[in-house]
């Protein structure tokens, strides 16, 4: 602090002379002017204001002299940094492993921080993104939810903030073109949606109001760019051309920009059509049962629909919320039934899903967290490089300083040596970070619907690798500078050589940034650790089902407008023309395919208990831990021996249970211990329809299985017939005698026969599904693995390093041990256990701070706690090993020393 103190003192010192020499040199020229002002025979005043008059002139003068320091300043750093390059090109390998070794450290960071990007900050390519929001109608505990249609047009027609509120919901349709029926995804908009989005075609025109204006009247369509390209060649005369949407003909209107994928961020929707085509292409049902009722434009109770609005100039983001408030309490009031405790939450389209958003932040934080360790590894590496090289140019820098150099200007030359290394590091990181990234978009995350992530750099991920690297420059240079600058002048200029009692192995700042690496890599290593071992527990999860030679292919009957009739017809034929495939056998259908992520929850009533609060039905949900709830699914005949779960108790559905027969039902064997204690469960009956039933009848107990999700704790799990429960969302399930994925195409081809339109896309072997659904956990233990590898391999590097330089500045004190008697395996106990006590040091503070950061990791973790002791006494015995080998060459080498040649050390 004293030292900062009188460097400042100096500064203004020095300021100040400058400023009283300047004032001086005024004062002289002002006295001689008026003196030559007489001499020229003005009087005393006017030779006064003569002189004045120049004063300005001279001041003029003193502002030049302060912008030729600024001048001189710019000069400075240039030569500083031609000073820089000329030096870093005189020590190539010095200067290659550095801007390597950074490359990796910068290079992780840009990659993980470009998928965050991608993820969770690119804007929509429309008009002025930052006016548009999203608009949810949910209720207090579930805010995030859609809108009706009815409840649409009345907060489009009745709201005073937005210039336009347009609506929004997904579709999957079966598109027939050329004899080829492929399944697409799109969306079907209120006839504004383009132009409240700001979004205009790239060929012919999109969507209008007047297409929206009369049910099934104008049957056009508007597809993507990519599926213009993917699917029609790029054909330039595609505008008019007729192609089938569902089993009805729709015209192709427009085209839209290439960079246009959806309205929602990370999604492509290939096709858009108008609102008032929802019958055809979002067909009315009663649930899933195939009946043509009720009309999803007209009933108030059905929430499909997500609302985009542009709000007006001027208006924010609250005072749009609280306008909307007097709509939601008349309807409300309207329509208690429906609309009773409905509020509105607005939200910024560029903000992205809110309900997604915090999860992905979550794992961005602990994505961006590990490659910042990675990084800080990277800058120690090089800060000990530093010190290493400063060590070398002692003199150097001693000899400028004896010669007048100040010590700030001495500290901004190796400050600008750091930056060129880390820009340099920087630009080979940002190649590495391409690299990378392609590789990531090799490994897409699974599932039905596309996902579209640009990776594409922009202004925000040049900016952030820029930063990070005038950063990184200062983290790793700015403490080898201070210790540089500040060099023993007298012993250093009398002898370039180390002192022979100087003591190496104190705590120096090299040591103390082995022990950071070290620390660091150890808490990576543990992360990866617990990753890889909860991956191992994930695929080592018994699934309850035998998951071999099974085949699951999507038959989606909902979308062509089946009746009930002739929806159980088809899948009567279905089963029975792939049953009799060769290769197959046997064939069943389900409505939740197990792992699928998905699941029916049913509120229920067992017969002579109370009757509970909360009877509800929540497709899709994944469940929860209501005590009058129950996951269910409805399946096929011989569902069970297709899919291999064993059946305990009682039957299994047979073709008596049919539709004129009392409702039956299989349960698992954790309903009847939740709910019967383990008892007898067969004969009971219970409703799925609160009260006043139907009552239906247990017939039979089947062993647990996975249903929704391989971590799941064990879950209350019961099957209906479908001979009873007919639904038009099920997915064909075969069971093959050979490879399943060899029979695909028959299976294919076998049901197209009986339905040209219908598309049979999506197959998948039951072992892809779990796949599937191990793609979190895989993807994670393999990042957090490849960091930890990445950093344990700069932390072996950098103590080798270390270690290295410190036998090598020690080749006298050897040579005089060795002189003295002392034998190999001496020297090599010396240095490895100089060596491995920073080790010891460096484990020890990574385990405190490992013990506290895996608690973070709970949520990410399957069936393993965060302090799993297996993995702590690995990572220790991983680290130890490579330290010693990391340790063990430099000794050694040390061992090899001749005392003689020692001796002679200059």
């Amino acid at each position: 602090m004293l030292n900062r103190l009188k460097r400042r003192l100096r500064s203004l010192l020095q300021r100040a002379e400058m400023e009283r020499e300047l004032d001086e040199e005024l004062r002289y020229h002002l006295e001689r002017d008026v003196e030559q002002n007489i001499e020229g025979g003005m009087s005393p005043e006017e030779a006064r204001y003569a002189a004045r008059r120049s004063f300005g002139g001279l001041e003029q003068s003193k502002e030049e002299c302060r912008e030729a320091r600024g001048v001189r300043l710019l000069e400075d750093l240039w030569q500083d940094v031609r000073y820089g390059v000329r030096t870093l090109v005189k020590k190539p390998g010095f200067t290659l492993i550095s801007v390597a070794t950074l490359a990796l450290g910068i290079g992780a960071n840009t990659a993980i921080f470009s998928l965050v990007n991608a993820t969770l900050w690119r804007q929509l390519p429309v008009s002025e993104p930052e006016s548009l929001v999203y608009v949810y109608s949910g209720n207090p505990g579930s805010p995030y939810s859609n809108a009706s249609y009815p409840d649409y047009v009345e907060f489009r027609d009745q709201n005073q903030v937005f210039s336009g509120l347009g609506a929004w919901g997904g579709i999957s349709a079966s598109m027939n073109s050329n004899d080829q029926t492929d399944l697409i995804t799109g969306a079907i908009v209120s006839g504004n949606f383009f132009e409240v989005v700001g979004v205009r075609a790239a060929v012919g025109r999109t969507i209008s109001n007047e297409d929206d204006q009369t049910p099934g009247g104008h049957p056009v369509v508007v597809i993507s760019h990519g599926l213009w390209k993917r699917r029609f060649g790029g054909e330039t005369g595609i505008i008019g051309r007729q192609i089938g949407l569902n089993g009805q003909s729709f015209t192709i209107i427009g085209v839209l920009p290439q960079e246009y994928k959806s309205a929602f961020p990370n999604r492509v929707d290939d096709l858009y059509v108008p609102m008032m085509m929802q019958a055809v292409m979002r067909p009315p049902r009663a649930g899933y049962s195939g009946e043509m009722n009720p009309d999803l434009l007209k009933v108030r109770r059905n929430r499909w629909l997500l609302l985009v609005g542009r709000l007006k100039p001027g208006v924010s983001l609250e005072q749009a919320a609280a306008s909307l408030v007097p709509i939601t309490k008349q309807q409300a009031q309207l329509y208690p039934e429906t609309n009773r405790n409905r509020i509105l939450t607005l939200t910024k389209v560029n903000d992205g899903d809110p309900e997604a958003r915090s999860s992905l932040l979550s794992v961005a934080r602990l994505l961006l967290s590990v490659v910042g360790i990675v990084l800080l590894i990277a800058c120690a590496n090089v800060a000990n490089l530093l010190l290493a090289r400063a060590s070398a140019r002692r003199k150097e820098i001693a000899v400028r300083l004896a010669l007048g150099a100040r010590r700030a200007r001495l500290i901004r030359q190796l400050l600008t040596e750091s930056l060129l290394l880390s820009l340099l590091g920087g630009a080979a990181g940002m190649l590495l970070a391409l690299w990378a990234v392609d590789v990531l978009k090799g490994a897409p995350p699974p599932g039905v619907l596309p996902v579209s992530l640009d990776f594409s750099l922009d202004g925000r991920v040049l900016i952030f690798t820029l930063t990070l690297s005038v950063v990184t420059g200062l983290i790793f240079g700015i403490a080898p500078a201070l210790q540089a600058s500040r060099p023993d002048l007298v012993s250093t200029l009398k002898n370039d050589s180390p002192a022979l009692n100087h003591n190496h192995w104190r705590f120096n700042l090299r040591n103390g940034l082995v022990i950071i690496q070290v620390a660091l890599s150890f808490v990576l290593l543990i992360g990866a650790g617990l990753f890889l071992r909860s991956l191992g527990r994930a695929q080592s999860i018994v699934t309850g089902f035998d998951e071999s030679k099974l085949l699951a292919a999507p038959l989606n009957i909902n979308l062509l407008r089946y009746t009930r009739s002739q929806g159980k017809e088809f899948y009567r034929q279905a089963v029975e023309r792939v049953e009799a495939l060769p290769g197959v056998e046997s064939a069943s259908l389900t409505r939740v395919v197990p792992l699928s992520g998905g699941s029916s929850i049913r509120g229920m009533l067992i017969e002579g208990r109370a009757a509970p609060d909360n009877n509800f039905r929540s497709e899709g949900s994944t469940g929860g831990a209501n005590e009058n709830a129950v996951s269910m699914s409805v399946v096929g005949p011989k569902y069970f021996q297709t899919v291999g779960i064993s059946l305990l108790r009682g039957r299994d559905f047979n073709v008596q249970d049919t539709e004129d027969k009392p409702g039956v039902l299989i349960v698992n064997e954790t309903f009847v211990a939740r709910h019967f204690g383990g008892g007898d469960a067969l004969g009971k009956r219970l409703s799925l329809d609160g009260a006043q039933g139907p009552w239906r009848e247990i017939v039979g107990v089947v062993r647990d299985s996975k249903y929704i999700t391989l971590g799941e704790a064990p879950t209350p799990f019961a099957y209906a017939p479908l001979s009873q429960n007919h639904e038009t969302g099920m997915t064909l399930l075969v069971r093959t005698r050979g490879e399943p994925a060899s029979v695909a195409a028959a299976v294919r081809q076998a049901v197209q026969s009986l339905e040209r339109n219908l598309p049979v896309t999506n197959v998948r072997t039951m072992s892809e599904l779990i796949g599937n659904a191990l793609y979190a956990p895989r993807m994670g233990a393999m990042l957090i693995a490849v960091f930890g590898l990445l950093a344990l391999l700069l932390a072996a590097v950098g103590l080798y390093g270390v270690m290295a330089y410190a036998v090598s500045q020690r080749t006298r004190e050897i040579g005089i041990r060795m002189a003295l008697g002392a034998q190999a395996s001496d020297v090599r106990r010396l240095i490895l256990r100089e060596g491995m006590t920073l080790v010891l040091i460096g484990t020890v503070f990574g385990l405190m701070v490992a013990l506290a950061a895996t608690r973070l990791l709970v949520s990410f973790l399957y069936g393993i706690s965060p302090l799993d002791t297996l993995t702590f006494v690995a990572t220790a015995s991983v680290l130890a090993t490579v330290a010693f080998i990391a340790n063990i060459i430099p000794a050694r080498r040390a061992t090899k020393v001749d005392p003689m040649i020692a001796l002679r050390y200059e």
